[in-house]
């Protein structure tokens, strides 16, 4: 079984919200768009008793509920074996749940299949009502039969949904909070139930281990130190009690519970004969723990039969690089159906787009798109098939932005990203001028000067995508069809007649051109006698003539160059919060709509 949608109403930042899922789903967006909250709604709904947290006033839409004010989860479940209600009786029946049909294409559920390739689902629901008298929150968890229930707190028209069942579809959540050091250890849950899972607790090394501590070989009373201590005491504890009791130092209760919840994980690295107890390593084995010893119990469900989703926030922390795509690899291959919330692009990356779930959040209303609909076309441009494959990575982060710029060429996304590179690394702390650009703006590797069709293939994913296009006649064209086009860009940006983006760097470079022309001669030969030199140099790709177009290395030369040179620097600056007023919605002077030309076309003003 597998969930196939949720919808979410009231609850924490989300007013109202469809998610739909796939196997593997993978949630990427902004701070605060949402992806925390679609993982906590899958926890309240399926979550065992112990997984969910206790709510208060803050997780309703807007932290005052009201009387009638409602939080409603609804998740659809598919996948029964067979699509044959009467073979899942302890789901379908008069006392659990209704029997419905959903339509895989529209996602919609219905009493009756009215095609066969609709699949038998059926619904679970979560309210809560915030009780003004108690101050308290009631919640219910039931079987979701009729969205015109308006509130199955007032009718009491609900069944609920057996504790039982939610332990059959398995459930799992590993939260970003993942510091806990002794979750390897018989006082975590989850242990005792990966140890009973594999075939019940190690009672008699348990009881072995019990009665050595009782009767140890060398008792801590016996101590020549502690002897004479331990005497006195025993002399006057006779003289209180006819019994005569005698003080043992044991270090556990001596009793089976004791022992278990006296058992702490240690860990021995390479070749070393001593374990060090796990609070003594880093965060990243105390992180993993949890997650491995999850995927461990996984492995028996999967090895029973049994279902296992997993919601897992963040896969990425604590864990490098290269153990990551290891990490969801697994995860995946051992669960049912994973949800996965990331901030990372390489996390994301991993998956296949069309599993990557965007998540937006306007104002509570909540949408979730995938970064690929459907499989590419074979018509496809190779500039537009680049973005989802060579440069996924860029482009998921760049959609993780407040907005997103897709320049005209690779080129441009190369000087963009190394300026902000060369501004950021001299930021000062307290800088009046602080540079916001690699804050804000997400830059997408343009390939084959593929803007429009890059435009047309982003724009759903993103409510600020803009346009960057030089001041050639190729650059004037684009910007003139981008701003025609039905699905236009936010914003469109111009380099001046003529200018590319060559010209721009050569513009800062001007703010002290004596100081970076002698700079730029120290690491580029033969040396530029001019900035326009270098400029013309910039633009060839003819070697021979030293030409310097798209090669990396001087790139990197002239950007330290602005960097490092107080004017050129603070030009570059004033140039990239310019475009990031205007790409978040604002205006700039350095960007003005000329005269008699479309509004939406903004030509800088050097």
């Amino acid at each position: 079984m597998q969930i196939a949608d949720l919808r979410i109403e009231n609850f924490r930042g989300i007013r109202n919200g469809h998610i739909r899922f796939g196997p593997h789903t993978v949630f990427v967006g902004p701070n605060n768009c949402g992806k925390t909250t679609v993982i906590e709604a899958l926890a309240l709904l399926f979550g065992r008793d112990r997984m969910v947290r206790a709510l208060t006033e803050h997780d309703f839409f807007g932290g005052d509920p009201q009387p009638a004010d409602r939080i409603r989860l609804v998740a659809t479940i598919t996948g029964f074996d067979g699509d044959e209600p009467a073979d899942h009786a302890d789901w379908f029946r008069d006392d659990r749940g209704v029997i419905k049909w959903r339509n895989p294409a529209t996602g919609n559920v219905s009493a009756t299949r009215d095609d066969p390739a609709w699949r038998l689902a059926c619904q679970i629901g979560f309210c809560a009502r915030f009780d003004r008298p108690s101050l308290e929150v009631e919640t219910i968890r039931y079987f979701h039969d009729d969205d015109a229930v308006a509130d199955v707190f007032v009718d009491e028209l609900w069944t609920a949904v057996p504790a039982r069942l939610i332990r059959e579809v398995g459930f799992f959540l590993v939260p970003a909070s993942r510091t806990w050091d002794r979750v390897v250890s018989f006082g975590s849950e989850l242990f005792r139930r990966v140890v009973a899972s594999g075939g019940g607790q190690p009672a008699e090394s348990v009881l072995g281990e019990r009665d050595r501590l009782r009767a140890p070989v060398q008792p801590l009373e016996a101590d020549p130190r502690l002897e004479p201590i331990v005497a006195r005491l025993n002399t006057e504890l006779a003289g209180f009690f006819r019994t005569q009791p005698r003080l043992h130092l044991r270090v556990t209760a001596t009793d089976s519970d004791g022992l278990l919840e006296a058992v702490v994980p240690h860990y021995a690295q390479a070749d070393a004969a001593l374990g060090l107890p796990a609070k003594r390593h880093g965060s990243g084995l105390i992180s993993l723990q949890h997650l491995l010893l999850l995927l461990q119990f996984g492995r028996q469900r999967a090895d029973a039969g049994d279902g296992f989703w997993m919601a897992l926030e963040e896969p990425e922390l604590h864990v490098p690089p290269p153990l990551q795509r290891r990490l969801v690899h697994r995860i995946q291959a051992l669960s049912t159906q994973t949800f996965v919330s990331t901030h990372s692009p390489l996390v994301a990356a991993i998956s296949d787009p069309q599993a990557v779930a965007v998540l937006r959040n306007e104002g509570g209303a909540l949408s979730s798109t995938p970064l690929l609909a459907a499989a590419l076309p074979a018509a496809t441009p190779n500039g537009v098939r680049k973005l989802f494959q060579l440069n996924r990575v860029d482009t998921i982060a760049a959609v993780m932005h407040d907005a997103m710029l897709v320049p005209e060429g690779r080129t441009d996304h190369d000087w963009l990203k190394l300026l902000v590179r060369a501004v950021d690394i001299r930021q000062e702390w307290a800088a009046a001028d602080e540079s916001r650009f690699g804050s804000y703006v997400g830059v997408v590797p343009t390939h084959d000067a593929a803007v429009e069709a890059t435009v047309a293939a982003l724009i759903p994913l993103h409510p600020r995508i803009s346009a960057l296009v030089d001041g050639d006649g190729t650059g004037v064209g684009y910007a003139q069809a981008l701003a025609a086009a039905a699905a236009r860009p936010a914003s469109i940006l111009r380099w001046p007649d003529g200018w590319t983006v060559e010209d721009v760097i050569g513009w800062i470079l001007e703010a002290d051109s004596a100081a970076a022309t002698a700079a730029l001669a120290q690491s580029i030969a033969p040396p530029p006698a001019t900035i326009a030199a270098l400029v013309a140099r910039l633009k060839s790709e003819d070697r021979t003539a030293h030409g310097l177009k798209q090669d990396q290395i001087v790139y990197e030369v002239v950007a330290d160059v602005i960097g490092s040179t107080e004017a050129c620097c603070r030009r570059a600056r004033e140039l990239l919060n310019a475009m990031t007023d205007v790409l978040l919605g604002g205006d700039s002077g350095r960007f003005t709509a000329a005269a008699g030309e479309n509004p939406h076309i903004r030509i800088f003003q050097p």
